[in-house]
C-alpha cells in the first residue's frame, strides 16, 4: 500500500454515513433504495459514499435484471476486509513509499 492508497482508505472510512453502509451491507447485500432507506440518507449522498468505498475495494457492485419493474437494480454487497494499522505502518508507508 502506498500513501495515496492509505490516505484514500482513510477518507472513505473517515464518515459516519460510510460506516453505517458498511455496518449494514456485513449483513447482507441490498440495492440502492433499499439501502438509502436503511442507513436513512439520500440516494445522491448514498452513491458519493459507495463510490468512495467500491473505489477502495471495500464494497462491489452487481447490476441485475428483471422481468418487472424496475427492470434494473444495482445490488452492493461488502467485501471482506481487516485493517491493522498502527503508527510504526504509518512511518514505514510514509517513508518508504509503500513498496
Amino acid at each position: 500500500m502506498d500513501k495515496q492508497s492509505l490516505a484514500e482508505l482513510l477518507n472513505a472510512l473517515g464518515n459516519e454515513h460510510s460506516l453505517k453502509i458498511l455496518a449494514v451491507l456485513a449483513g447482507c447485500e441490498c440495492y440502492v433504495s433499499e439501502l438509502a432507506k436503511e442507513v436513512g440518507i439520500s440516494r445522491p449522498l448514498l452513491y458519493l459514499h459507495l463510490k468512495k468505498l467500491e473505489n477502495v475495494g471495500l464494497v462491489e457492485s452487481e447490476i441485475r435484471h428483471f422481468e418487472e419493474p424496475p427492470y434494473t437494480k444495482k445490488f452492493y454487497k461488502a467485501k471482506n476486509f481487516e485493517l491493522i494499522l498502527s503508527l510504526d505502518k504509518i512511518k514505514e508507508i510514509v517513508n518508504t513509499g509503500g513498496k
